[in-house]
């Protein structure tokens, strides 16, 4: 098997421990939770075990942000 960067999760937030504990077990190094998705016993955990959290965010948004150039020639 190979190694896991990222744990994307797309579910609720009270789901989000049982897969934090999950992402620990599997030696993840990134646990990101999408936008709405909080809970921060799982957060606590998963820091705790040296994963970064990244909770409530888009990582379509967040990780092409620097990229994005305005267009302030457009009509509203």
């Amino acid at each position: 098997s190979r190694p896991v960067d990222m744990v994307e999760v797309f579910r609720k937030s009270e789901d989000l421990y049982k897969i934090a504990e999950e992402a620990i077990e599997i030696g993840a190094k990134v646990l990101w939770s999408q936008i709405g998705v909080i809970n921060y016993e799982a957060a606590r955990i998963a820091e705790d075990a040296g994963l970064k959290v990244v909770m409530n965010r888009c990582p379509k948004i967040e990780l092409f942000r620097p990229f994005w150039k305005p267009r302030l020639d457009l009509k509203i």
